[in-house]
């Protein structure tokens, strides 16, 4: 302990040196607010933090995300000093965890500084799920006056009445917070002991927050009379610009650009496009077509496939940044972006975008918003010339993966294992494309033999294995252009070797679409580097038995999805038989930032635990590689890590399951959908261009960011 508070002390020193901009931040638990109480601030959409704080006898660790414009949710994990899990309270046995999930609601946001005696308004909980040890529930006002705010709330249960306090932003770097808390601590506790044997001599808790440039925060403070507490966390966004505004790092063709078209000759203009997306984009199979007649006017036709970026949006605007530095000056611009192949979305603009690309100022009439996207049939144009074809087309790459495995109910309850995966990658034509990944353990301290309650998770060994490989197929029925069809087959994940197919039918613009889902699987063996289980793999008593009952397991789903564009959240709902013959719902709330993806999913069935209204609850999310190693102007990657976790269950290890899924429609089709594509890009090439007038400046405080303002605007 004197390390970590040692190590805390050097970091605030360095924190408060280096400076900051000024922003919110977070309590004990995560959640944004003072000390041990929210006030009704929260971070920016798509913002939050991650983090830990150690208020003897609590640690915390959180990570706390504003999911919606006026949803914040922290996650946190809470550890009881001296509380341990073993028979008597052995000190030798691990101390008791308990996880938590904290929700507050904004429902009206005050953003007029001239309205200074308007207050933010908030209501939430804590400790919604789980053991319910510290759950309270209340209501908060929150009045800023620039860099000074001030806090009024009320909470029940462990908030125990009226708290309040403020925050002074005495510098970029340094915040000073105080409060007053009533705070019950009596009911805190596990295993017939409490955390608290008295009351706290003093209720008000007071320090300071320092911040440092890249979003770290450290604070130091004192807490009901007695105890120091310290907090690191360090800030994410998934919301914010893939696209930055340095125009030096991003170079482009220059030189090239022929001011009249009667001056380019078609071949040269066609070689010309084709070095500039060579040398400064990751897009293949492209396919131009130059038109000049009365009728269609001057007109370039491109469709390509994005092979080298987690964003389409992000590829889709890199092409037309190459175009306004070659193209000479046109009437209209189709840009077809493809799939494995398969022509999926279509957009039209007009030509004078091209003049604001290269001026780095849409204007105000804005040529983007007179863009057309929709979607593109199999025979959208008759290309001149295809270029780089066969670009991407076999990717083979090396990358560092990492098993954690938490388990509150174990001695030792982090394990972890690091490996090294041999990632293959294969985009071929009509649909078609393959992935193979061989996982090759070189650290594991997952020790599967002296853990029996790690009995259901025997391929967390250190054996290599084969983690998956698939063919996956995505292609239209018929000559529509909204009826896909999706499958795969093969080794789906760790667990599990079998095929699944979809069929969707997608709305005008992909708001909303229908579908089914059915679905055949085998158990692997757990053990082997490719091999299936002898029987069905069941988990009896502690062991790991295969069965002589049927080998082979088949699922089935109706499915139906809808879109809220303002948010670009994905609501789907489910209703079939899973794996285990159970049958019931799924539904899921998928929030969307562009090429990162935070959802949350509920499954209920009819094989539940007696006292259970639920089956499985979890999260899923979808995060891209270069959104933390990489930025628009450096290297590039496409790859999304992608994770489906539990955080809560029923206790049937049979029931609510779904099986293993190599790549979803969704990961093929939601970033291409029409309506989210054209929001997307216009997103960054806004950021591109640096736009600015005041217009969007007074625009920015009419952003909806409660709830109140959803039901009025």
């Amino acid at each position: 302990m004197r390390r970590l508070i040692l190590l805390c002390l050097v970091l605030i020193l360095i924190l408060g040196l280096c400076g900051a901009a000024s922003s919110s931040t977070g309590g004990n638990i995560g959640l944004t607010g003072l000390w041990e109480y929210p006030d009704a601030e929260m971070p920016e959409d798509g913002a939050g933090r991650f983090g830990f704080t150690h208020a003897s006898p609590y640690q915390f660790y959180f990570l706390d995300l504003a999911w919606l414009p006026w949803l914040e949710i922290n996650t946190r994990l809470t550890t009881f000093d001296n509380i341990f899990t073993g028979a008597y309270n052995d000190p030798q046995v691990r101390r008791y965890m308990d996880k938590a999930v904290d929700l507050k609601f904004r429902l009206w946001h005050s953003k007029n500084p001239e309205q200074w005696y308007i207050p933010s308004l908030a209501i939430g909980v804590t400790d919604v799920t789980g053991t319910e040890l510290m759950k309270a529930y209340y209501g908060v006002a929150t009045w800023r006056w620039g860099d000074f705010a001030a806090t009024l709330g009320y909470g029940s249960d462990r908030f125990n009445g009226l708290y309040g306090g403020f925050e002074w932003d005495i510098a970029n770097w340094l915040t000073l917070k105080a409060e007053y808390s009533p705070l019950d601590y009596s009911n805190d506790g596990a295993s017939g002991r409490k955390t608290l044997d008295k009351s706290p001599s003093k209720k008000y808790n007071a320090g300071l927050v320092f911040k440092a440039p890249w979003g770290m925060h450290g604070s130091v403070s004192y807490q009901r009379g007695d105890e120091w507490a310290f907090t690191i966390s360090q800030k994410i966004h998934l919301g914010g610009p893939i696209i930055g505004n340095d125009r030096k790092k991003f170079n482009i063709p220059g030189g090239f650009r022929q001011a009249n078209w009667n001056d380019a000759e078609s071949q040269d203009l066609i070689v010309r496009i084709k070095s500039g997306l060579e040398k400064f984009t990751r897009v293949r199979d492209v396919e131009i077509k130059l038109e000049d007649s009365e009728e269609s006017g001057r007109r370039l036709s491109l469709s390509y496939e994005n092979y080298g970026y987690a964003s389409h949006a992000e590829a889709m605007v890199r092409v037309l940044v190459i175009l306004a530095s070659v193209m000479p000056e046109t009437d209209s611009l189709l840009l077809i972006a493809k799939n494995a192949s398969v022509p999926v979305v279509k957009a039209e603009f007009p030509g004078s975008l091209l003049f604001d690309i290269r001026a780095r100022n849409l204007r105000k009439e804005d040529p983007i918003n007179a863009a057309i996207f929709s979607w593109a049939s199999a025979d959208v144009q008759e290309p001149d010339k295809r270029v780089l074809a066969s670009k991407g087309e076999n990717e083979l790459k090396g990358m560092l993966t990492y098993d954690p495995r938490i388990d509150q109910t174990l001695d030792r309850a982090y394990m972890d294992r690091l490996n090294i995966d041999a990632v293959y990658t294969g985009r071929y034509s009509n649909g078609w494309g393959a992935v193979a990944d061989i996982r090759f353990p070189i650290y594991n301290n997952i020790d599967i033999d002296d853990y029996t309650g790690l009995w259901w998770e025997k391929d967390l060994n250190s054996n290599t294995r084969l983690q998956k490989a698939a063919m996956t197929y995505a292609n239209k029925l018929g000559s529509s252009s909204r009826f896909w069809l999706f499958g795969e087959g093969g080794y789906l994940d760790e667990e599990w070797f079998g095929a699944n197919l979809w069929a969707r039918y997608y709305g005008d613009t992909g708001l909303w679409w229908i579908g089914a889902r059915a679905s055949l699987y085998h158990d692997r063996d757990p053990w082997s580097f490719a091999g299936l289980s002898d029987g069905r793999l069941r988990y009896i008593g502690g062991t790991v038995q295969f069965l002589d009952e049927k080998e082979w397991l088949n699922a089935q789903w109706l499915q139906a999805g809808l879109n809220i564009p303002a948010l670009d959240l994905d609501l789907e709902v489910d209703y079939g038989w899973f794996v285990d013959e159970d049958k019931g719902w799924k539904i899921s709330a998928t929030r969307h930032w562009d090429d990162t993806a935070v959802g949350f999913w509920y499954i209920n069935t009819d094989k539940k635990a007696p006292d259970r209204d639920y089956t499985r609850v979890g999260v899923h999310m979808e995060i891209p590689a270069e959104k933390w190693f990489g930025t628009w102007f450096g290297n590039s990657s496409s790859h999304i890590w992608e994770q489906n976790t539990m955080i809560l269950s029923s206790w049937r290890m049979h029931s609510g399951r779904e099986g293993g899924i190599v790549r979803t429609p969704e990961r093929f089709m939601s970033q291409l959908r029409p309506v989210a594509l054209k929001k997307n890009v216009e997103m960054m090439l806004r950021d591109y261009c640096s736009y600015a007038d005041e217009e969007s400046k007074s625009d920015e405080n009419k952003e909806v960011t409660s709830i109140l303002e959803y039901i009025f605007h």
